[in-house]
């Protein structure tokens, strides 16, 4: 009889325990998915356990390496006394709030974390446990905008230089111009919270152009101004250059193509398809820059003679009609066969490799969006990283890719797009328009009007930007 009774208190105490082990760990949601916290955020947790019912919930807010308990919250067991559920295991709905101020939480990287555990047995009597964790911007301080300046001398086709003030450092900043936003950098001669940001000018557009200054925080919050400045217009010269048959005929067994069999497709497809991929990878390599300028006055002009132009309009003639039309995107100088290539100013390595029509080619990020572009190398003489200095050999000229004889292509770039190289050889542009610009611009001055962040379009019709005089 004992052994009976021993045995069915073993089995009863061995029921209670498989009984309270539970097999599944508790849900969680998080309502809602926000990437930002303002000073007061409204949330919504939801948990439950198909089970044993959730047991406690609690939250939490890391920013600093310092936690702040949020909330913290037990529920009563749904379970009889002998493990029978209760009438309702179901879910729970916790809403909570953030306050960021209460909880003095400065702008910044922030992690809220929520925890539930259920009445398991398991993990000594803890429960099994769910959390999740959400990365998010701590967004206080409203972004402000102060406009400073913008260089007076400005061409189709060259560099644009404008300085700003932002109250704080932002998500991103720069100038929206085509539908492209290009990056703004510390500016080098000012104060923490001062920017400057280097942008190509179009080629063609009006007399009286115009530019978006923009400034997003981290949590997205956008301001913005419109930037207006007159542009010096050029007339670009028109190039007939006629191609003959032995040519075509060289590209079509130089260059993979689709239809190699018909030298004039061959020709077209590497002078407009291939010419789109080789400007598609340019950007691609000069997207990313160093944050700050490792350039210092004007570059060193290869010493050869101008042949093409920037901005050269090209029209190709073949057998007496015109098949396709470009733009030069840089200037063409002749020297002597395999000369020597210098580095235009300081720099680092961005890209030492074949480029299609441009044929081997090395490209210098110099800092601040700014680069370089060294084609048609009969050989180059450096690697992707390294360091160069001024005048620093790079390769040497000749003749590969989409050239018809032994000479450099030299193109200087902002942020990916081509522009003006004669301006970065003009040691007095430098000082005036690049340079003392961003010196100026960061001197102590008087303090502008500033921007405030807010949703939509700015108010009010733009104002052409002020420019200093020259003393």
């Amino acid at each position: 009889m004992v052994y009976l009774a021993g045995g069915g208190l073993a089995v009863l105490i061995l029921w209670l325990i498989l009984g309270n082990l539970d097999w599944d760990d508790p849900w969680l949601t998080i309502k809602p998915e926000v990437k930002s916290l303002g000073a007061r955020t409204n949330f919504l947790a939801e948990a439950g356990d198909k089970d044993g019912g959730i047991k406690k919930i609690r939250v939490t807010v890391k920013q600093a390496g310092q936690e702040k308990e949020v909330l913290v919250r037990t529920y009563p067991s749904s379970w009889g006394i002998w493990g029978s559920k209760g009438p309702e295991v179901g879910k729970i709905e916790v809403p909570f709030v953030l306050d960021a101020k209460t909880l003095g939480l400065q702008d910044g990287k922030a992690a809220m974390t929520v925890e539930v555990w259920d009445r398991s047995w398991r993990h000594f009597f803890n429960g099994r446990q769910a959390s999740l964790t959400r990365e998010m911007m701590v967004d206080l301080v409203p972004l402000k905008l102060t406009f400073q300046s913008v260089n007076h001398l400005l061409h189709s086709g060259g560099a644009g230089v404008i300085c700003y003030r932002l109250s704080k450092t932002p998500g991103e900043s720069g100038v929206l111009t085509g539908g492209i936003l290009y990056q703004g950098f510390p500016n080098p001669k000012g104060k923490p919270e001062d920017f400057v940001c280097l942008f190509p000018v179009p080629r063609e557009g009006p007399a009286t152009d115009h530019v978006d200054l923009v400034a997003r925080s981290a949590a997205g919050t956008e301001v913005k101004q419109r930037i207006s400045f007159k542009v010096k217009p050029r007339k670009w010269r028109l190039d007939r250059m006629n191609v003959s048959e032995e040519f075509l005929r060289q590209v079509a067994a130089t260059f993979p193509t689709s239809n190699p069999a018909d030298p004039l497709t061959a020709y077209l497809e590497v002078n407009r398809e291939m010419r789109k991929k080789n400007h598609d990878r340019v950007r691609q390599v000069c997207s990313p820059s160093q944050p700050q300028p490792l350039w210092s006055g004007a570059f060193q002009r290869f010493l050869g003679k101008p042949m093409a132009r920037f901005g050269d309009k090209r029209a190709y003639i073949y057998q007496g009609r015109q098949v396709d039309q470009q733009v030069h995107l840089g200037e063409d100088l002749a020297s002597l066969e395999r000369s020597p290539v210098p580095a235009g100013n300081k720099g680092v390595v961005a890209l030492a490799e074949n480029l299609g029509i441009y044929g081997q080619t090395v490209i210098l990020d110099h800092g601040l969006g700014v680069f370089s572009m060294y084609s048609h190398l009969s050989q180059i003489d450096v690697k992707n990283g390294e360091k160069v200095e001024k005048g620093a050999t790079l390769g040497r000229t000749g003749a590969t890719g989409l050239a018809g004889g032994d000479h450099l292509h030299f193109s200087m770039i902002l942020q990916g797009e081509f522009v003006d190289p004669v301006e970065w050889w003009d040691p007095h542009w430098h000082k005036d328009q690049l340079e003392g610009q961003w010196a100026r611009a960061g001197a102590p001055q008087p303090e502008l009007a500033p921007v405030a962040a807010k949703a939509g379009k700015p108010k009010g019709k733009p104002k052409p930007a002020k420019t200093k005089k020259k003393r």
